[in-house]
């Protein structure tokens, strides 16, 4: 485990800026059309969508460097790269998820459990601003949609690790078809 977070150090801060990027653009955007709810739903779809082309471009990335060092026999091939780097990446996610159930399950019953649910459910609202119109729209009182919206982004970085392995772009009708070089 040790080797895999140095191996990939770079690129889990990589992502993780990337994600503080697009909460903030999220926060942006969403906090502009907060009192329309069609105009959250659409502005949050777009800071999702641009949130995930940057992580597919920066694993996609990720990936055509690793094709480089299997080729020439410096490593072997690990086909879950783009997943375990997502997950490190989303590791405060998780965890802010998990307490958000935890203390929705518990606030009733524990005074603490319901705090530890009122702060992470606002840390985990902020530090994911760019899922808030979603959620505020289709699940604004479920706890688990706190874990579930990581979901497309571990999608996307094993697809976009794995076509970047194997040098095809997803978004190749804008450079003409071409495979990348």
């Amino acid at each position: 485990m040790r080797e895999f977070l140095s191996e990939n150090k770079d690129t889990i801060k990589k992502l993780m800026l990337n994600q503080f990027g697009a909460a903030f653009f999220g926060i942006l955007i969403t906090s502009a059309v907060t009192k329309t709810k069609w105009l959250m739903l659409f502005a949050s779809c777009f800071a999702t969508l641009f949130y995930l082309i940057l992580i597919y471009n920066q694993i996609w990335e990720r990936g055509g460097q690793d094709r480089i060092r299997v080729d020439g026999g410096r490593a072997a091939y690990k086909p879950h790269t783009g997943l375990l780097v997502s997950l490190c990446a989303n590791a405060l996610s998780i965890l802010l998820g998990v307490c958000i159930i935890i203390g929705a399950a518990l606030g009733t019953s524990h005074e603490w459990a319901g705090n530890m649910y009122a702060i992470t459910n606002a840390l985990s609202r902020l530090w994911n601003s760019m899922y808030i119109g979603i959620i505020q729209t289709y699940s604004p009182n479920n706890p688990i949609i706190h874990l579930l919206h990581i979901i497309p982004a571990l999608l996307v970085t094993t697809l976009g690790y794995y076509l970047g392995f194997k040098n095809v772009r997803i978004f190749g009708f804008l450079t003409g078809g071409k495979k990348a070089k």
